[in-house]
């Protein structure tokens, strides 16, 4: 799951939000450093992510990628899954997909200073930038696998597999649309 997903997942509270946006950002044990509240959503997130990882639909959705992309398939996926997420949206809730995302960066605004390490300085370009907005077009999955590419030291240009959302869309999308409503239960659970 990526920033999208993860935001979606979450409680509605703004521990959730940000206990759920910060566990990419936050490695290691939890220690009292974190609130109760957002200290739950960044385990919830880890949950979420050893789901993801073992679910049957997740591992055929990978498998399309993986004779390309090695073990950046995970990463990749990933950031699919958001743009599966961000177009199908009216399908998984209620709340326009503006609304809730003008709902989320209202609660974390206010947050800010309480974001851990790095996510401090990524969050207000997510915002500004309009990151999550732009995961509905492919040109926008295109920049964020080009921008995560950076981050790796051997560069491995993990933009290239957009195509995958032209090629191979219905299988990717047959995949996700078996995989989400079962990560969905599972975050209700788990909440």
């Amino acid at each position: 799951m990526n920033y999208l997903a993860h935001l979606f997942l979450a409680g509605r509270d703004a521990d959730s939000l940000l206990g759920n946006l910060a566990g990419d950002f936050v490695k290691g044990r939890l220690r009292d450093e974190y609130a109760p509240g957002v200290r739950r959503g960044i385990i919830t997130h880890r949950k979420i992510d050893e789901f993801t990882d073992t679910h049957p639909a997740v591992a055929a959705f990978r498998r399309v990628i993986t004779a390309e992309h090695g073990h950046y398939a995970r990463v990749i996926s990933d950031v699919f899954f958001d743009h599966f997420l961000a177009c199908d949206w009216v399908e998984y809730s209620s709340e326009s997909r503006d609304d809730f995302l003008r709902r989320v960066f209202t609660m974390l605004d206010a947050r800010i200073d309480e974001m851990p390490g790095y996510l401090r300085f990524v969050y207000p370009r997510m915002r500004d930038e309009g990151w999550l907005e732009s995961y509905s077009e492919i040109e926008g999955i295109h920049t964020a696998l080009r921008n995560l590419s950076r981050r790796f030291s051997r560069a491995p240009r993990l933009e290239t597999a957009t195509h995958f959302l032209t090629d191979s869309r219905g299988t990717l999308q047959a995949h996700f649309r078996r995989f989400f409503p079962d990560v969905i239960e599972y975050a209700k659970q788990i909440r």
